[in-house]
């Protein structure tokens, strides 16, 4: 199956997934976000959208990826 994802799609693709703990303080999700005890992984969608496609699709698959073995 090929599918053909706009930036505005990664964007909302990343917004989908949140980082496991492990991963909060990895560069690629370090400031492009916060967590917070009352709504947890709260995504900064100004930071996200000055990512390249290549950077949002690989922040989306690190932080898919940190969940695997929870």
């Amino acid at each position: 199956m090929q599918i053909e994802l706009h930036k505005d799609d990664l964007v909302h693709l990343v917004l989908g997934v949140s980082p496991y703990y492990d991963v909060m303080e990895h560069p690629s999700v370090k400031g492009k976000g916060r967590f917070s005890d009352i709504n947890g992984w709260d995504w900064h969608i100004a930071n996200l959208k000055q990512l390249s496609e290549y950077e949002l699709f690989e922040l989306y698959k690190l932080c898919r990826d940190s969940w695997l073995n929870q």
